[in-house]
């Protein structure tokens, strides 16, 4: 359930996505490298636009903003109201380059950076709505992220992971309107195609908003601690 995201080049989704994108609004893009929910990410609608959306869904009848969600599960997402006729209707492509995860073990818990082996970005299906923001006084575009069981490598962090579109597939998920095709999309991200590493503390803040986010924490090796073994003098 990716909660924090990492969004700082779109460069090649463009270039992927460039015969679905009508009117792109996300011209230069913010780079961010911690986002927690309620802040804006870019995604492409299945209207064509692509520009920025509340990272945290609400249906347009919510009556307020205690009701939001950042994760719909693909297994029951036709069969809540909530997201139903998002699921049907308006669906999406987030463009991430990596999301976080955390190790919990007893109090501590251990941030690790989840992204592609080889690529530069994930396509994360998702779901929009439009919702009347009374203090903004106007409508906003929200999303949920779609998540799924995570494969073996991240399920030793996390049970879920969000689900990771093939480019082959972005037109069948945001226009096909066959929800059983649309369906079948929703597989788990093979191991070999994830990257998994450990990241320094300071991500556990949400404050903390900075590339340095992005750098893997190597663990000290054991030996390195113990004391080495000084040979022989020499006197020349």
């Amino acid at each position: 359930m990716p909660g924090r995201l990492a969004i700082y080049d779109d460069t090649s989704f463009k270039e992927d996505a460039r015969e679905l994108i009508k009117n792109d609004m996300v011209i230069n893009l913010h780079a961010r490298y911690n986002i927690p929910p309620t802040i804006p990410i870019p995604a492409l609608l299945n209207n064509g636009n692509y520009l920025y959306t509340h990272f945290g869904y609400l249906p347009s009848w919510a009556s307020s903003k205690n009701s939001m969600n950042i994760n719909a599960r693909s297994e029951s997402i036709y069969e809540k109201k909530t997201f139903r006729d998002s699921f049907k209707y308006r669906r999406c492509i987030i463009p991430i380059n990596g999301f976080y995860e955390w190790r919990v073990e007893e109090k501590e818990k251990t941030p690790f950076l989840v992204s592609d082996m080889n690529k530069e970005y994930m396509a994360l299906a998702g779901i929009w709505d439009e919702y009347f923001d009374s203090e903004l006084n106007m409508n906003i575009v929200t999303v949920a992220l779609i998540t799924c069981d995570a494969n073996e490598k991240l399920g030793e962090i996390h049970h879920r992971m969000p689900v990771v579109l093939d480019k082959k597939d972005f037109n069948t998920w945001l226009h096909c309107d066959d929800i059983k095709k649309v369906n079948e999309l929703f597989t788990i991200y093979p191991n070999e195609k994830l990257k998994l590493y450990e990241v320094r503390n300071e991500v556990n803040k949400v404050a903390f908003d900075e590339a340095s986010c992005l750098d893997e924490v190597i663990p000290k090796k054991e030996e390195e601690n113990e004391p080495k073994e000084i040979g022989q003098l020499s006197l020349f």
